[in-house]
Order: structure tokens, then C-alpha cells, then sequence
């Protein structure tokens, strides 16, 4: 939403595209379960506009460049903002755009990779969802622990569809690395500002 305020386009029912993970991938539908329960109400409120929808097999680039130039055919590129699954799909959404020399839209990713990094700091991408790995790290130890000493779990905040099943889940908070924020990933020993801050990426940089 950041993105659609920053271009002027909030209030203009912008159209959002949506590029979920693989088909046969739980994680996807995760994905998408998050994605409707924040855009859906706004859908039908109409202060966004609909856009294509697509799961992209396997996650993979090379499948989601396709796709979403077919989104682009079929809107004739009035796309003002798309959400990806991860960066490599969010990458995928950037080359499109530059093949046809269309300007940047908003476009949110996940995972905070190298890639996703020098979109944002180069203005193709605003924002990605990083995951603080020893945060991660330290629940899932204590919930082993837990369940080797037949414990209850500690954490558990809610519950995810597991196919049948309702499992519970530790649900731990995010951060949204933006252009503002970048460097931290770097406090963080997450990337190196040497892998994100070469060649034609070195000058965008603090």
C-alpha cells in the first residue's frame, strides 16, 4: 500500500496483480490466505481494483516472467502495483517491466534477497519481507524442546490449515525492508553490502 501512496495512486482505485507461489506448495496458499484477508475487503470496498491472479509453478522466475506479461497483455499494462510471492518472482515482475520500457509499480516481494535488495534501492521495487532468521531459530529450538519433553509449545498465537488439520503455529512478527531500512539486513549479518552493492547497484548505496 506504501507504494500505491508514495505514486499518488491510492486514491485512483489502482489495479494490484497478485503472483502466488507453487500450485502444490502449502506455503503458497498460506501466502495467498494473507494476501485476501488484508486486499479482499478493500477489493470490494473499491479502493483497489482487482487485478489478474496467478499461482507461478515451482516459484521459479522463468516461469512467473510469462505470466505476468500475460497480465500485462491482458490489462494492456495498466497494472499499477503487484504483490509477489518472494524476490525471484518480484525479479521476474522488474524484467517484464523493463522489457516492455514501462516504469516501476509498486511491487512488494519476500525473503529480502540480493536480488529484491537492488530492486528496491534501485526504485523497482518498494518493499520485501524480511524474516529475522535467529528469531525463527530460537522458537523453533524451544518448541523441539517442548515436544521431546512432551510440553506444551511456547509461543503459540494462532493456528494454520495443514490439509485437514488445524496445526498450531508460532506466528513471529516481520519487518518490511524498504529503501528507508535496507542497511539493516547488513546490522544483521543477513547480507553482505558487498554482494548487494556491486557494479551498476554500488551507486545507489549509502
Amino acid at each position: 500500500m506504501s507504494g500505491l501512496k508514495a505514486a499518488g495512486k491510492y486514491t485512483k482505485k489502482p489495479v494490484v496483480a497478485e503472483l502466488w507461489g507453487g500450485p502444490t506448495d502449502q506455503n503458497a496458499f498460506w501466502f495467498k490466505s494473507g494476501n485476501d484477508a488484508v486486499l479482499n475487503p478493500l477489493f470490494k470496498k473499491g479502493t483497489l481494483s482487482k487485478g489478474p491472479q496467478q499461482f507461478v509453478p515451482l516459484w521459479l522466475a522463468t516461469n512467473a516472467q510469462p505470466i505476468f506479461e500475460q497480465m500485462l497483455l491482458k490489462t494492456n499494462n495498466k497494472i499499477d502495483g503487484a504483490i509477489a510471492a518472494n524476490d525471484n518472482i518480484a525479479g521476474a515482475v522488474v524484467a517484464s517491466l523493463k522489457a516492455k520500457h514501462l516504469k516501476p509499480i509498486a511491487l512488494s516481494g519476500q525473503d529480502a534477497t540480493v536480488q529484491g535488495v537492488q530492486n528496491i534501492i534501485s526504485g523497482w521495487q518498494t518493499n520485501t519481507v524480511y524474516k529475522y532468521v535467529p528469531n525463527e531459530a530460537n522458537a523453533a529450538a524451544k518448541a523441539a524442546v517442548a515436544l521431546l519433553k512432551h510440553k506444551k509449545i511456547p509461543g503459540v498465537n494462532g493456528f494454520r490449515k495443514n490439509g485437514a488439520k488445524k496445526e498450531p503455529t508460532v506466528a513471529l512478527p516481520v519487518v518490511s525492508i524498504t529503501k528507508a531500512n535496507y542497511t539493516r539486513l547488513f546490522k544483521d549479518k543477513f547480507l553482505k553490502k558487498s554482494d548487494v552493492c556491486v557494479g551498476d547497484f554500488a551507486q545507489f548505496c549509502k
